[in-house]
């Protein structure tokens, strides 16, 4: 239950992110761990095995934050802070998939021995939520002060495209 409860609001949490325009890196399980239940391991999902691997589709995400931005018609003072928030979340999501790889890299070695700690596997798991904690949480103050700027017409922009992403979303 709560495995499906955080899924669901990491979904959430994740278009309403790309909507208005930070794609942060959300602490993702280590590669090989991705929804895995304790004792199970999974390989890690690469580009073109369904999966999103390392910048959550870094391109479609430029694509919608570029069109988003074109529908904002910003001023000087708004494009400034769109920039500052958007290398940002650069930052954060870098040192998310850094820290994601240094995991499966530890994880890899640590399963190639003969009585592994699977035990520190699953707290490894769980410690990479922290990890970029930093990085993160600069990236969403910069967002919001992103969000602060925008006038009342551009903030009906961003409702429309929040709303709209999330009507796509299973079982939202």
């Amino acid at each position: 239950m709560a495995t499906r409860f955080s899924t669901q609001f990491s979904r959430a949490a994740l278009v309403a992110s790309l909507a208005i325009g930070s794609a942060l890196a959300l602490a993702q399980p280590a590669p090989g761990m991705a929804g895995a239940q304790v004792g199970e391991l999974r390989a890690p999902k690469m580009h073109g095995e369904g999966g999103r691997a390392g910048h959550h589709g870094d391109g479609q995400f430029a694509k919608r934050m570029e069109m988003l931005k074109s529908k904002l018609n910003l001023n000087a003072t708004q494009e400034t802070q769109y920039n500052v928030a958007r290398e940002a979340t650069k930052r954060a999501m870098d040192a998310g998939q850094a820290a994601r790889r240094d995991a499966a890299a530890k994880a890899k070695t640590e399963l190639a021995k003969a009585d592994p700690d699977l035990a520190g596997l699953l707290l490894q798991r769980e410690n990479l939520k922290e990890v970029n904690a930093t990085e993160r949480k600069a990236a969403l103050g910069e967002w919001a002060k992103f969000l602060g700027l925008l006038t009342t017409e551009q903030k009906a922009v961003v409702k429309s495209q929040l709303l709209s992403r999330m009507q796509k979303m299973p079982g939202a």
